[in-house]
């Protein structure tokens, strides 16, 4: 018997009853150095996790949507900045209860720990997919994880749904930039380049409509986003 396609992970109802913060744009939930007391499971809307060097160079790490959770690690500082790129609503849990609710469960213990392979499975995926790769090729990795996580945050079963194809574009060109290692200048050109291949159309700044998925995915050159993990097969 198939289970259900989008599958919730049975820890995240620890958040159920849990206090819920809204942030604005720009506003960080977690800053870097702080203690690591909370944890966090996204309610709605994107958030962006960062990472600074000593030389004020910025890294992003990860754009967070529905249900991604934040704020665990094995220090007892946090090593990481987490901001709001749009409104957002996220649930909040001491670092002591969630660790209780797992101790407690086995069954949330091994969700858990199946959320964190699928966590380190995805980072994989995204260094294998940025790297030895142009600009054009980069940009269009980024558009099929948004698309990806699209259809994961909103339970989209069918892969051919059109709606997939409207790609939301909320964060700047500078936090694209330095997702994907290039500049802004760089990012900006290769938006053109794929809208002048017939691959994409620019509806602004913020908004692009995928116009030919598979010659974009072939672009890529990965097929990782086409079939989500967490999607669970008949």
């Amino acid at each position: 018997m198939a289970g259900p396609l989008f599958p919730h992970d049975v820890f995240l109802d620890v958040f159920d009853h849990a206090p819920v913060r809204n942030l604005q744009p720009g506003e960080v939930l977690i800053a870097a150095g702080s203690p690591a007391d909370h944890v966090y499971n996204t309610l709605s809307g994107m958030l962006m996790l960062t990472r600074t060097g000593r030389d004020g160079r910025r890294q992003v790490l990860s754009f967070l949507f529905r249900d991604n959770f934040v704020g665990l690690t094995s220090t007892d500082h946090y090593f990481f900045t987490v901001e709001a790129v749009t409104p957002a609503r996220v649930a909040c849990c001491t670092r002591q209860a969630f660790n209780a609710r797992l101790e407690r469960d086995p069954a949330a213990e091994r969700a858990f720990h199946n959320m964190m392979y699928r966590v380190l499975e995805d980072m994989l995926d995204a260094v294998y997919s940025l790297g030895q790769r142009s600009a054009a090729e980069r940009l269009a990795v980024f558009l099929l994880y948004l698309r990806h996580w699209h259809r994961l945050a909103d339970e989209i079963a069918d892969d051919g749904d059109p709606r997939l194809n409207d790609v939301a574009l909320p964060m700047t060109r500078e936090d694209i930039a330095d997702f994907l290692g290039l500049t802004k200048e760089t990012v900006s050109r290769s938006f053109g380049a794929l809208e002048r291949r017939g691959l994409i159309r620019r509806r602004d700044s913020h908004q692009v409509q995928i116009a030919d998925l598979g010659a974009l995915r072939e672009l890529a050159g990965v097929l990782d986003f086409a079939a989500p993990r967490r999607l669970v097969a008949h």
